[in-house]
Protein backbone atom coordinates (compact mmCIF):
# COMPACT_ATOMS: atom_id res chain seq x y z
CA UNK A 1 0.00 0.00 0.00
CA UNK A 2 1.13 3.74 -0.90
CA UNK A 3 -0.14 6.00 2.06
CA UNK A 4 -0.70 9.71 0.89
CA UNK A 5 0.71 10.63 4.23
CA UNK A 6 2.82 9.31 6.41
CA UNK A 7 3.56 10.73 10.08
CA UNK A 8 6.75 10.43 12.27
CA UNK A 9 5.76 10.66 15.99
CA UNK A 10 2.38 10.04 17.92
CA UNK A 11 2.26 12.91 20.36
CA UNK A 12 -0.70 15.18 20.49
CA UNK A 13 -0.12 17.22 17.03
CA UNK A 14 1.34 14.68 15.26
CA UNK A 15 -1.92 12.56 16.23
CA UNK A 16 -4.09 15.45 15.94
CA UNK A 17 -2.76 15.61 11.89
CA UNK A 18 -3.39 11.82 12.04
CA UNK A 19 -6.88 12.63 12.68
CA UNK A 20 -7.43 15.35 10.71
CA UNK A 21 -6.40 13.58 7.65
CA UNK A 22 -8.20 10.37 8.07
CA UNK A 23 -11.38 12.19 8.27
CA UNK A 24 -11.01 14.38 5.14
CA UNK A 25 -10.48 10.85 3.60
CA UNK A 26 -6.79 10.00 3.11
CA UNK A 27 -4.69 6.96 3.61
CA UNK A 28 -2.72 7.73 6.37
CA UNK A 29 -0.08 5.75 8.86
CA UNK A 30 1.35 7.34 11.71
CA UNK A 31 4.47 5.25 13.37
CA UNK A 32 6.11 6.01 16.45
CA UNK A 33 9.29 4.61 18.12
CA UNK A 34 7.13 4.09 21.38
CA UNK A 35 4.77 1.33 22.68
CA UNK A 36 1.96 3.32 22.65
CA UNK A 37 0.93 7.65 21.75
CA UNK A 38 2.04 10.39 24.13
CA UNK A 39 4.83 8.65 25.64
CA UNK A 40 7.07 12.11 25.63
CA UNK A 41 6.49 15.56 25.89
CA UNK A 42 2.48 15.03 25.39
CA UNK A 43 2.42 13.17 28.79
CA UNK A 44 4.38 15.61 30.80
CA UNK A 45 2.17 18.76 30.03
CA UNK A 46 0.29 20.88 32.13
CA UNK A 47 -2.48 19.90 30.51
CA UNK A 48 -3.67 23.30 30.08
CA UNK A 49 -5.68 25.04 26.77
CA UNK A 50 -4.80 28.65 26.86
CA UNK A 51 -6.75 31.51 25.53
CA UNK A 52 -3.88 33.11 23.65
CA UNK A 53 -2.95 36.01 25.36
CA UNK A 54 0.77 35.33 25.57
CA UNK A 55 2.20 34.60 21.81
CA UNK A 56 3.51 37.50 20.00
CA UNK A 57 1.06 39.44 17.79
CA UNK A 58 0.97 37.91 14.07
CA UNK A 59 2.96 34.52 14.91
CA UNK A 60 2.04 30.81 13.94
CA UNK A 61 1.59 30.50 17.72
CA UNK A 62 -0.36 33.28 17.95
CA UNK A 63 -2.47 32.32 15.18
CA UNK A 64 -2.83 28.27 15.78
CA UNK A 65 -3.33 29.21 20.05
CA UNK A 66 -6.37 30.80 19.26
CA UNK A 67 -7.66 29.50 16.36
CA UNK A 68 -6.92 25.64 18.07
CA UNK A 69 -8.80 26.93 21.51
CA UNK A 70 -12.16 27.58 19.54
CA UNK A 71 -11.53 24.16 18.05
CA UNK A 72 -11.73 22.25 21.44
CA UNK A 73 -15.00 22.60 22.17
CA UNK A 74 -16.16 20.38 19.16
CA UNK A 75 -13.38 18.50 19.03
CA UNK A 76 -13.66 17.04 22.62
CA UNK A 77 -17.53 16.89 22.67
CA UNK A 78 -17.00 14.65 19.18
CA UNK A 79 -14.51 12.78 20.88
CA UNK A 80 -15.76 12.03 24.21
CA UNK A 81 -12.89 13.65 25.92
CA UNK A 82 -13.12 15.84 29.38
CA UNK A 83 -12.21 19.38 28.80
CA UNK A 84 -13.67 22.33 30.81
CA UNK A 85 -13.20 25.96 30.43
CA UNK A 86 -12.30 26.97 33.86
CA UNK A 87 -10.44 30.62 33.47
CA UNK A 88 -6.96 31.54 34.19
CA UNK A 89 -5.62 34.18 36.59
CA UNK A 90 -1.81 35.84 35.48
CA UNK A 91 -1.30 37.87 38.90
CA UNK A 92 0.85 39.94 40.12
CA UNK A 93 1.95 43.43 41.29
CA UNK A 94 3.23 45.16 37.96
CA UNK A 95 0.22 46.65 36.62
CA UNK A 96 1.85 47.86 33.26
CA UNK A 97 2.99 44.14 32.68
CA UNK A 98 -0.86 43.34 33.02
CA UNK A 99 -2.48 45.36 30.81
CA UNK A 100 0.55 44.65 28.17
CA UNK A 101 -0.97 41.25 27.98
CA UNK A 102 -4.34 42.49 28.03
CA UNK A 103 -3.68 44.44 24.81
CA UNK A 104 -1.77 41.50 23.45
CA UNK A 105 -4.43 39.29 24.00
CA UNK A 106 -6.86 41.53 22.64
CA UNK A 107 -4.12 41.76 19.43
CA UNK A 108 -4.67 38.20 18.94
CA UNK A 109 -8.55 37.97 19.01
CA UNK A 110 -8.98 36.26 22.64
CA UNK A 111 -12.55 36.87 23.90
CA UNK A 112 -13.46 37.39 27.45
CA UNK A 113 -10.55 38.91 28.66
CA UNK A 114 -10.36 41.66 31.29
CA UNK A 115 -8.78 42.91 34.12
CA UNK A 116 -8.98 42.51 37.88
CA UNK A 117 -8.13 44.84 41.21
CA UNK A 118 -7.26 42.96 44.51
CA UNK A 119 -10.49 42.56 45.76
CA UNK A 120 -11.72 41.15 42.58
CA UNK A 121 -9.01 38.67 42.80
CA UNK A 122 -10.27 37.70 46.15
CA UNK A 123 -13.68 36.40 44.97
CA UNK A 124 -12.12 34.09 42.45
CA UNK A 125 -9.16 32.51 44.86
CA UNK A 126 -9.69 33.86 48.49
CA UNK A 127 -6.50 31.71 49.16
CA UNK A 128 -4.47 34.40 47.17
CA UNK A 129 -1.15 35.26 48.31
CA UNK A 130 -0.30 38.92 49.50
CA UNK A 131 1.86 41.06 46.79
CA UNK A 132 -0.85 40.00 43.90
CA UNK A 133 -2.92 42.92 43.35
CA UNK A 134 -3.61 43.28 40.13
CA UNK A 135 -4.04 40.28 37.57
CA UNK A 136 -5.24 39.59 34.00
CA UNK A 137 -8.35 37.35 33.90
CA UNK A 138 -8.93 34.69 30.45
CA UNK A 139 -12.50 33.51 31.08
CA UNK A 140 -12.02 30.93 27.86
CA UNK A 141 -8.61 29.04 29.66
CA UNK A 142 -9.46 25.60 30.25
CA UNK A 143 -7.67 22.10 31.02
CA UNK A 144 -7.81 18.61 29.43
CA UNK A 145 -5.57 15.56 29.22
CA UNK A 146 -2.88 15.68 26.77
CA UNK A 147 -2.54 12.26 26.74
CA UNK A 148 -5.71 10.88 27.03
CA UNK A 149 -6.93 13.70 24.14
CA UNK A 150 -4.03 12.16 22.04
CA UNK A 151 -5.01 8.15 22.54
CA UNK A 152 -8.49 9.14 21.27
CA UNK A 153 -7.53 11.00 18.36
CA UNK A 154 -5.54 7.84 17.45
CA UNK A 155 -8.49 5.86 18.26
CA UNK A 156 -10.90 7.83 16.26
CA UNK A 157 -8.29 7.54 13.43
CA UNK A 158 -7.85 3.63 13.60
CA UNK A 159 -12.01 3.31 13.61
CA UNK A 160 -11.90 5.24 9.93
CA UNK A 161 -9.50 3.47 7.91
CA UNK A 162 -5.72 5.34 9.56
CA UNK A 163 -3.21 2.66 10.69
CA UNK A 164 -0.58 3.50 14.11
CA UNK A 165 2.44 0.96 14.46
CA UNK A 166 3.83 1.54 17.48
CA UNK A 167 7.75 0.50 18.76
CA UNK A 168 8.77 1.59 14.85
CA UNK A 169 12.74 2.63 14.87
CA UNK A 170 13.29 5.04 11.70
CA UNK A 171 16.77 3.58 9.95
CA UNK A 172 16.33 4.55 6.39
CA UNK A 173 14.37 6.47 3.67
CA UNK A 174 14.47 7.43 0.09
CA UNK A 175 12.93 8.52 -2.83
CA UNK A 176 11.42 5.95 -5.51
CA UNK A 177 10.65 8.64 -8.18
CA UNK A 178 7.54 10.72 -6.11
CA UNK A 179 7.08 8.00 -3.50
CA UNK A 180 9.07 7.80 0.08
CA UNK A 181 10.66 4.67 0.74
CA UNK A 182 10.45 4.54 4.71
CA UNK A 183 12.63 1.83 6.27
CA UNK A 184 12.57 1.00 9.89
CA UNK A 185 13.61 -2.42 11.86
CA UNK A 186 10.40 -3.82 11.34
CA UNK A 187 8.61 -2.39 8.29
CA UNK A 188 8.85 -0.64 5.43
CA UNK A 189 6.60 1.91 4.70
CA UNK A 190 5.25 3.86 0.73
CA UNK A 191 4.07 7.42 0.91
CA UNK A 192 3.44 9.98 -0.78
CA UNK A 193 3.81 12.56 2.14
CA UNK A 194 5.90 12.58 5.46
CA UNK A 195 5.11 14.48 8.13
CA UNK A 196 8.00 14.77 10.67
CA UNK A 197 6.25 15.70 13.85
CA UNK A 198 8.97 13.82 16.15
CA UNK A 199 9.36 16.47 18.90
CA UNK A 200 12.67 16.20 20.49
CA UNK A 201 13.85 13.79 17.90
CA UNK A 202 12.61 16.35 15.19
CA UNK A 203 16.81 16.49 13.72
CA UNK A 204 17.06 12.84 13.60
CA UNK A 205 14.59 12.20 11.91
CA UNK A 206 15.12 15.07 9.58
CA UNK A 207 18.50 13.82 8.50
CA UNK A 208 16.74 10.68 7.45
CA UNK A 209 14.51 12.39 5.22
CA UNK A 210 16.74 15.02 3.94
CA UNK A 211 15.17 17.94 5.11
CA UNK A 212 16.17 20.60 7.18
CA UNK A 213 17.67 20.77 10.99
CA UNK A 214 17.05 23.38 13.24
CA UNK A 215 19.26 24.83 16.16
CA UNK A 216 17.17 22.87 18.74
CA UNK A 217 17.07 23.31 23.23
CA UNK A 218 15.74 21.52 25.66
CA UNK A 219 13.86 22.65 28.49
CA UNK A 220 12.96 20.88 31.79
CA UNK A 221 10.55 21.38 33.67
CA UNK A 222 9.16 19.45 37.03
CA UNK A 223 6.06 19.45 38.56
CA UNK A 224 4.23 18.54 41.83
CA UNK A 225 0.97 16.63 41.59
CA UNK A 226 -1.53 16.28 44.56
CA UNK A 227 -4.32 14.72 45.29
CA UNK A 228 -7.97 15.66 44.88
CA UNK A 229 -8.58 15.69 48.57
CA UNK A 230 -5.44 18.13 49.16
CA UNK A 231 -7.77 21.57 50.48
CA UNK A 232 -6.52 23.68 47.86
CA UNK A 233 -10.25 25.43 46.94
CA UNK A 234 -8.67 26.30 43.30
CA UNK A 235 -11.41 26.50 40.59
CA UNK A 236 -9.18 28.40 38.09
CA UNK A 237 -5.45 28.21 36.94
CA UNK A 238 -3.45 30.85 38.33
CA UNK A 239 0.21 31.89 36.46
CA UNK A 240 2.23 34.55 37.82
CA UNK A 241 3.99 37.20 35.61
CA UNK A 242 5.72 35.20 32.43
CA UNK A 243 9.43 35.70 32.21
CA UNK A 244 11.73 34.87 28.71
CA UNK A 245 11.65 31.32 30.35
CA UNK A 246 8.00 30.81 29.79
CA UNK A 247 4.49 31.15 31.71
CA UNK A 248 6.22 30.30 35.19
CA UNK A 249 5.57 28.28 37.89
CA UNK A 250 1.63 27.68 37.91
CA UNK A 251 -1.25 25.91 40.25
CA UNK A 252 -4.00 24.42 38.32
CA UNK A 253 -6.84 22.08 39.43
CA UNK A 254 -6.45 19.02 36.25
CA UNK A 255 -9.76 17.33 34.80
CA UNK A 256 -9.11 14.71 36.99
CA UNK A 257 -9.78 16.37 40.18
CA UNK A 258 -5.79 16.79 40.91
CA UNK A 259 -3.79 19.76 41.16
CA UNK A 260 -0.70 20.25 39.46
CA UNK A 261 1.99 22.74 40.80
CA UNK A 262 4.99 23.55 38.33
CA UNK A 263 6.91 23.78 36.21
CA UNK A 264 10.45 24.85 36.92
CA UNK A 265 11.96 25.99 33.18
CA UNK A 266 15.80 24.61 32.99
CA UNK A 267 17.65 24.97 30.02
CA UNK A 268 19.56 21.40 29.70
CA UNK A 269 19.42 17.82 27.91
CA UNK A 270 16.44 15.63 26.65
CA UNK A 271 16.36 13.84 30.27
CA UNK A 272 13.59 13.71 32.57
CA UNK A 273 14.00 13.64 35.94
CA UNK A 274 13.06 15.46 39.70
CA UNK A 275 15.58 17.29 41.62
CA UNK A 276 16.10 18.79 44.85
CA UNK A 277 16.58 22.05 43.61
CA UNK A 278 14.27 22.18 41.40
CA UNK A 279 11.17 20.62 43.33
CA UNK A 280 12.23 23.65 46.52
CA UNK A 281 12.19 26.32 43.49
CA UNK A 282 8.84 25.37 43.25
CA UNK A 283 7.85 25.25 46.58
CA UNK A 284 9.19 28.67 46.97
CA UNK A 285 7.66 30.56 43.74
CA UNK A 286 4.12 28.58 44.49
CA UNK A 287 3.53 29.96 47.85
CA UNK A 288 4.42 33.51 45.86
CA UNK A 289 0.37 32.20 44.44
CA UNK A 290 -1.60 30.50 46.91
CA UNK A 291 -1.02 30.54 50.50
CA UNK A 292 -2.55 27.07 51.57
CA UNK A 293 0.19 24.86 49.84
CA UNK A 294 0.96 22.14 52.16
CA UNK A 295 3.55 19.71 50.04
CA UNK A 296 3.25 17.38 52.58
CA UNK A 297 -0.14 16.82 50.06
CA UNK A 298 1.76 16.35 47.24
CA UNK A 299 1.17 12.82 45.99
CA UNK A 300 4.07 12.46 43.13
CA UNK A 301 6.18 14.10 41.23
CA UNK A 302 7.32 14.22 37.86
CA UNK A 303 9.41 16.25 34.86
CA UNK A 304 8.83 16.96 31.26
CA UNK A 305 11.09 17.87 28.67
CA UNK A 306 9.96 20.59 25.96
CA UNK A 307 11.84 21.41 22.77
CA UNK A 308 12.58 25.09 22.13
CA UNK A 309 13.66 26.49 18.41
CA UNK A 310 13.93 30.20 18.52
CA UNK A 311 10.79 32.16 19.72
CA UNK A 312 7.97 30.68 16.76
CA UNK A 313 6.27 27.61 15.93
CA UNK A 314 8.24 26.10 12.96
CA UNK A 315 5.52 24.26 10.75
CA UNK A 316 6.81 24.36 6.49
CA UNK A 317 7.11 22.58 3.55
CA UNK A 318 10.61 21.49 3.10
CA UNK A 319 12.76 23.35 1.03
CA UNK A 320 15.55 20.72 0.49
CA UNK A 321 13.16 17.52 0.21
CA UNK A 322 9.75 17.60 -1.64
CA UNK A 323 6.80 16.10 -0.04
CA UNK A 324 8.23 16.90 3.94
CA UNK A 325 6.42 18.74 6.33
CA UNK A 326 8.08 20.13 9.05
CA UNK A 327 7.51 20.79 12.48
CA UNK A 328 9.78 22.41 14.62
CA UNK A 329 9.90 23.62 17.87
CA UNK A 330 6.09 23.05 18.88
CA UNK A 331 6.40 23.61 23.09
CA UNK A 332 3.94 25.69 24.87
CA UNK A 333 1.36 26.40 23.33
CA UNK A 334 1.29 23.12 21.57
CA UNK A 335 -1.48 21.57 23.15
CA UNK A 336 -3.84 24.05 22.88
CA UNK A 337 -2.68 24.54 19.53
CA UNK A 338 -3.16 21.06 17.83
CA UNK A 339 -6.05 21.21 16.35
CA UNK A 340 -5.18 24.23 14.30
CA UNK A 341 -2.06 22.73 13.32
CA UNK A 342 -4.11 20.20 11.68
CA UNK A 343 -5.81 21.97 9.66
CA UNK A 344 -2.54 24.03 9.07
CA UNK A 345 -0.71 21.23 7.66
CA UNK A 346 -3.53 19.16 5.86
CA UNK A 347 -3.83 22.63 3.87
CA UNK A 348 0.38 22.67 3.55
CA UNK A 349 -0.18 19.18 1.93
CA UNK A 350 -2.46 20.81 -0.20
CA UNK A 351 -5.94 19.31 0.71
CA UNK A 352 -9.34 20.79 1.30
CA UNK A 353 -10.38 20.42 4.98
CA UNK A 354 -14.11 19.32 4.40
CA UNK A 355 -14.39 15.70 5.84
CA UNK A 356 -15.87 13.16 4.53
CA UNK A 357 -19.43 11.65 5.13
CA UNK A 358 -20.42 8.52 6.88
CA UNK A 359 -17.43 8.17 9.53
CA UNK A 360 -17.52 6.31 12.56
CA UNK A 361 -18.03 7.80 16.05
CA UNK A 362 -15.73 6.77 18.73
CA UNK A 363 -17.26 4.54 21.20
CA UNK A 364 -17.78 6.40 24.80
CA UNK A 365 -14.94 5.31 27.04
CA UNK A 366 -16.48 7.44 30.01
CA UNK A 367 -15.29 5.65 33.70
CA UNK A 368 -18.34 3.86 35.75
CA UNK A 369 -17.37 6.53 38.52
CA UNK A 370 -17.94 9.46 35.97
CA UNK A 371 -21.86 8.17 34.96
CA UNK A 372 -24.80 9.10 36.84
CA UNK A 373 -25.40 6.76 39.62
CA UNK A 374 -28.60 5.16 37.74
CA UNK A 375 -26.41 4.38 34.58
CA UNK A 376 -23.34 2.99 36.79
CA UNK A 377 -26.13 0.63 38.29
CA UNK A 378 -27.26 -0.14 35.26
CA UNK A 379 -23.84 -1.11 33.47
CA UNK A 380 -23.03 -3.63 36.48
CA UNK A 381 -26.18 -5.24 36.27
CA UNK A 382 -25.37 -5.70 32.27
CA UNK A 383 -22.17 -6.65 33.18
CA UNK A 384 -20.12 -7.70 36.86
CA UNK A 385 -16.74 -6.88 35.61
CA UNK A 386 -18.36 -2.56 36.25
CA UNK A 387 -18.99 -3.88 40.09
CA UNK A 388 -15.14 -4.88 40.80
CA UNK A 389 -12.57 -2.63 41.91
CA UNK A 390 -9.11 -2.46 41.00
CA UNK A 391 -7.65 0.26 42.05
CA UNK A 392 -9.53 1.32 45.70
CA UNK A 393 -7.44 5.06 45.45
CA UNK A 394 -9.29 6.25 41.69
CA UNK A 395 -12.44 3.80 42.40
CA UNK A 396 -11.53 2.21 38.52
CA UNK A 397 -13.04 -1.10 37.86
CA UNK A 398 -12.01 -4.34 35.80
CA UNK A 399 -14.61 -2.97 33.63
CA UNK A 400 -13.07 0.30 32.55
CA UNK A 401 -9.67 -1.49 32.13
CA UNK A 402 -11.14 -4.25 30.12
CA UNK A 403 -12.68 -1.46 27.92
CA UNK A 404 -9.34 0.45 28.10
CA UNK A 405 -7.50 -2.88 27.21
CA UNK A 406 -9.68 -3.24 23.84
CA UNK A 407 -10.22 0.02 22.12
CA UNK A 408 -8.65 0.44 18.79
CA UNK A 409 -4.91 1.21 19.36
CA UNK A 410 -3.59 -2.13 21.33
CA UNK A 411 -1.34 -1.78 24.01
CA UNK A 412 0.68 -4.03 26.63
CA UNK A 413 1.63 -1.40 29.19
CA UNK A 414 0.47 -0.99 32.83
CA UNK A 415 1.41 2.95 32.34
CA UNK A 416 -1.10 2.56 29.19
CA UNK A 417 -3.72 1.32 31.01
CA UNK A 418 -2.83 4.30 33.63
CA UNK A 419 -3.22 6.85 30.80
CA UNK A 420 -6.66 5.24 29.55
CA UNK A 421 -8.37 4.93 33.06
CA UNK A 422 -6.41 6.82 35.83
CA UNK A 423 -5.17 3.30 37.41
CA UNK A 424 -2.17 3.87 39.60
CA UNK A 425 -3.06 7.59 39.57
CA UNK A 426 -4.09 7.92 43.24
CA UNK A 427 -2.39 8.29 46.45
CA UNK A 428 -0.96 5.20 46.48
CA UNK A 429 0.30 5.25 43.21
CA UNK A 430 -0.31 1.95 41.79
CA UNK A 431 0.94 0.11 45.14
CA UNK A 432 -1.90 -1.87 45.37
CA UNK A 433 -3.57 -2.07 41.79
CA UNK A 434 -0.40 -3.01 40.16
CA UNK A 435 -0.36 -6.54 40.09
CA UNK A 436 -4.41 -6.57 39.09
CA UNK A 437 -3.77 -4.53 36.21
CA UNK A 438 -0.96 -6.59 34.75
CA UNK A 439 -2.79 -9.75 34.92
CA UNK A 440 -6.16 -8.00 32.79
CA UNK A 441 -3.15 -7.46 30.32
CA UNK A 442 -2.08 -10.69 30.45
CA UNK A 443 -5.30 -12.15 29.59
CA UNK A 444 -6.63 -9.61 27.39
CA UNK A 445 -3.56 -9.09 25.47
CA UNK A 446 -2.94 -13.13 25.43
CA UNK A 447 0.69 -12.40 25.79
CA UNK A 448 3.10 -13.83 28.82
CA UNK A 449 4.09 -12.00 32.03
CA UNK A 450 7.59 -11.45 29.76
CA UNK A 451 6.06 -9.42 27.59
CA UNK A 452 3.76 -7.04 29.44
CA UNK A 453 5.49 -3.59 30.11
CA UNK A 454 5.71 -0.61 32.54
CA UNK A 455 5.89 1.25 29.58
CA UNK A 456 8.21 1.68 26.79
CA UNK A 457 10.11 -0.99 25.34
CA UNK A 458 13.21 -2.46 27.68
CA UNK A 459 10.62 -1.57 30.77
CA UNK A 460 9.33 -5.40 31.76
CA UNK A 461 7.68 -5.92 34.41
CA UNK A 462 9.26 -9.72 34.90
CA UNK A 463 11.86 -11.23 33.20
CA UNK A 464 11.19 -14.59 33.66
CA UNK A 465 9.30 -17.07 36.25
CA UNK A 466 11.44 -17.72 39.45
CA UNK A 467 9.82 -20.95 39.59
CA UNK A 468 11.46 -22.21 36.08
CA UNK A 469 14.81 -20.85 36.99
Amino acid sequence: MVFDVLIVGGGVVGTAIFNKLVRIGKKVALIDKASDVATGASKANSGLVHSGYDPAPNSLKAKMNVRGSALFDALTKRLKVPFKRIGALVVGDDEKMIKNLYERGLQNGVKGLSILNRDEILKKVPNIADGNLVALYSKTAGVVSPYYLAISLADEGILNGGKVFLEEDLVNAEKEGEIFKITTKKNVFHAKNVVNSAGAGYNDVAKILGSETYPLSFRRGEYFVFGDTAPLNLKHTIFPLPTRLGKGVLVTPTIDGNYLVGPTSEDGDNITKTTYNGLNEIKAKASMILKNLNFKDAIREFSGVRVISGDDFIIEKSKKQAGVINLAGICSPGLSSAPAIAEYVTELLGYPLKEKEGLKELKDYTLLKNLPLKEQNAKIRENADYGEVVCKCEKITKGDIVDALNRPLKIRSVDGIKRRTNAGMGGCQGGFCFTKVVNLILKERKISYEEVLKENRGSFVALGNIREV
